[in-house]
């Protein structure tokens, strides 16, 4: 019985040093402010730098099987985390290189409470991808073999659909220098299906064929008909997708499904383009879907719209205004209606990301285009670069954020659309 009391006195006081020891690292985890600013919008310069070094990694313009070194500077790395942060609902993020080791930090609020997770790593070189070296949460030391374990974690739950697996296998090597790492791969033959293939996990590939399949039945009873309002193919989609779903976060699976399924059409290049398994997809119907009676409007609101529901609006509108102005350059022209375009669909995106059983539901009870799409035919449009400067003086200079400004209002005054 003495032997019993004893145990049960030091269970006791070991259970009472656990629940100390685990307020104590709440304490030192969490803070009252976030240790980074939230950075602006992803800018049409951001972009211009990342598309810079997509071209120098692009490995189509080299060789197949032999290793190949692309250079990247310390703001690049910087610009694709930020967008990866966003897309992970970070706040703020930042990236730091030196000789031999990366940093990274990030901070991101804590779900309906006034505190902050404020997250330092610290990665090494190594004989492949690198390496976690140490790192905190807060004030609170995070050991390195406890980082290891939750970066495994991550990587086999996001692998799938981040390619984390593929790139494993392609990378040689990554040196970190003074603000710049070194990057040495090999392109095999079978990547680029892999690359493609990883972009969405074979479920939610096989989720969006749902919506495609319907929306070209929709467009075959159409016959006849070159193009088709947007909005009527919503209704019958959304209901679908609410018939499929049993919460939030299978609504917001179905949404996404079915923003792909409309982007694909829109684009007009075919699910097998971008999935390798589709190639038994059913054919894309001849039929287009507009916006006011035009066929680029309807390209500009679902392909960002699908944009915004996945990465969140800051970048489809980037990309957006990135587009016109090469169309400025060397294309049709800058055309501030197909901004508001680009505009309204990121909003819509926006919308079925944040609320997507809300937004299924509005959808499925019918909606009409004057709710969704600004009027737009008063827009200046076909700008080549010339008039554009002389007239706007381009992104920044108060004419051209007078007629942005005017774009905002109208997609305010719009009764949906707006997150």
């Amino acid at each position: 019985m003495a032997a019993v009391r004893f145990l049960g006195r030091w269970s006791r006081r070991l259970l009472i040093l656990l629940l100390l020891a685990l307020l104590l690292s709440l304490v030192l985890a969490v803070q009252t402010s976030p240790v980074l600013n939230a950075r602006p919008p992803t800018s049409a310069a951001d972009l211009d730098a990342a598309r810079a070094l997509l071209r120098r990694a692009d490995p189509r313009s080299g060789p197949v099987g032999r290793p190949r070194v692309v250079y990247a500077s310390e703001r690049e790395l910087d610009l694709i985390l930020n967008y990866l942060a966003r897309h992970g609902g970070v706040a703020a993020s930042q990236l730091k290189v030196s000789q031999g080791t990366m940093t990274v930090r990030a901070s991101r609020r804590v779900p309906l409470l006034p505190l902050w997770l404020n997250l330092e790593l610290r990665l090494v070189e190594g004989p492949g991808l690198p390496d976690i070296a140490g790192g905190q949460l807060g004030r609170l030391p995070l050991p390195r073999p406890v980082l290891r374990w939750m970066g495994q974690r991550l990587l086999d739950r996001y692998s799938a659909t981040a390619g984390f697996e593929l790139a494993g296998d392609l990378v040689q090597r990554i040196e970190f220098q003074h603000q710049r790492a070194l990057l040495v791969y090999v392109w095999q033959a079978d990547s680029a299906r892999r690359a493609v293939g990883s972009l969405l996990p074979v479920a939610e590939q096989q989720r969006a064929r749902v919506y495609w399949e319907v929306l070209q039945r929709r467009l075959a009873a159409a016959a006849g008909l070159e193009q088709l309002p947007t909005v009527e193919v919503f209704k019958p989609l959304a209901e679908l997708a609410l018939s499929r779903s049993s919460d939030d976060a299978s609504a917001s699976l179905e949404a996404r499904a079915l923003l792909v399924a409309l982007a694909l059409h829109a684009s007009g290049r075919g699910p097998a383009t971008l999935f390798p398994k589709a190639d038994d997809w059913p054919a894309a119907r001849p039929a287009w879907l507009g916006f006011a009676r035009r066929q680029d409007f309807g390209q500009h609101f679902l392909i960002s719209a699908a944009l915004a529901s996945e990465a969140g609006g800051p970048l489809a509108d980037a990309i957006g205004v990135q587009k016109e102005l090469a169309d400025a350059r060397d294309g049709s022209g800058f055309s501030f209606n197909d901004i508001a375009a680009d505009r309204a669909g990121s909003r819509f995106g926006q919308w079925a990301r944040q609320r997507p059983r809300e937004w299924l539901q509005t959808l499925a009870q019918g909606v009409v285009e004057e709710q969704l799409f600004p009027h737009v035919d008063d827009l200046p449009e076909f700008l080549h670069e010339r008039d554009f400067r002389s007239r706007y003086g381009g992104p920044g200079a108060p004419a051209y954020r007078q007629m942005m400004e005017e774009i905002e209002r109208r997609l305010r005054a719009l009764p949906l659309g707006a997150p």
